[in-house]
């Protein structure tokens, strides 16, 4: 499964990940259960390593890539108020204000509280950019690539683990027979729990995820699942299942220099023998570009 740089692209695609737009909030009685900890969490760290500052600079270099279309895997918010997803959802239109084709999926904590995912308060603010009949669900690309979109969030007490039911495998599997081949397969969750670089710990995994990853592994066609949560980097190849490419790309906006994390995107071409992968990184005040090289391809 070679993917040599003469294939003529078929499509392109950006991704990004792990937006985490903040807010602090100061109302006690909006503080209850999980996020009080968000809140401190946004206080003592994420509110340093989160740029929202870069926020339009960035959207104005993801568009002068000439790419069409922009998939964004979740994690809008940090604890799921009013303020960030109208942050959030500001961000978004400015994207399709610059040409992108907008596709996007909820992350973990965009329902960080019961309240926030029994009020349907990310359907409420991304209602526009939501397929109608909810997820998974599946849309084709310009050059007629299918893109599967895969629900893998829920809200929890305390952990960040997500969830993905057999129904929602079952209904995947489905959408994959009638996929195009090769297939972009698009969640919030990796399905690997560990590659050479990022290890999830246990309550910050998907549960049930050997059921969609033998989905993707079983549907007999070239797929690269791409995914955000773990902020960190990583192409690789399934070494249970060679059909499949793991994708996952580092927060947009995150700047960590000690853990050697910088604020990135990844740039996907689709071609008849497979997918490009090309990683953008924001390093020493300007954008870097990497080739992204699966091992045993």
């Amino acid at each position: 499964m070679g993917m040599p740089g003469t294939d003529a692209v078929r499509d392109r695609l950006l991704h990004i990940a792990d937006l985490h737009f903040w807010s602090v909030v100061w109302n006690p009685l909006a503080l209850a259960n999980k996020r009080l900890l968000g809140n401190l969490n946004v206080l003592f760290r994420r509110g340093r390593h989160f740029l929202m500052a870069r926020a339009e600079p960035f959207a104005d270099y993801a568009a002068s890539l000439g790419t069409p279309a922009v998939l964004l895997t979740g994690d809008f918010t940090s604890t799921s108020t009013e303020t960030e997803f109208r942050m959030a959802r500001g961000f978004v239109d400015g994207l399709v204000r610059r040409g992108l084709e907008v596709t996007l999926i909820p992350g973990n904590h965009d329902v960080y509280t019961f309240r926030a995912a029994r009020e349907g308060r990310f359907e409420y603010y991304f209602g526009l950019y939501l397929p109608p009949e909810g997820y998974p669900a599946a849309q084709k690309l310009r050059g007629g690539t299918s893109l599967v979109l895969v629900p893998t969030v829920c809200p929890n007490l305390v952990s960040s683990a997500g969830h993905i039911s057999a129904a929602d495998v079952a209904a995947t599997e489905a959408l994959l027979r009638q996929a195009s081949d090769p297939v972009i397969v698009g969640a919030h969750y990796p399905v690997m729990h560990e590659t050479d670089a990022y290890a999830s710990s246990r309550n910050r995994r998907l549960r049930h995820a050997e059921d969609l990853r033998r989905a993707l592994g079983q549907c007999g066609k070239r797929v690269l699942y791409v995914a955000g949560h773990v902020h960190r980097f990583s192409y690789t190849r399934d070494p249970e299942f060679p059909n499949v490419f793991h994708l996952s790309t580092g927060a947009f906006f995150y700047h960590h220099p000690r853990k050697n994390c910088f604020g990135e995107l990844s740039e996907i071409a689709v071609t008849a023998s497979g997918f490009r992968v090309r990683r953008h990184i924001y390093r020493n005040d300007a954008w870097e570009q990497q080739e992204g090289c699966p091992p045993g391809r």
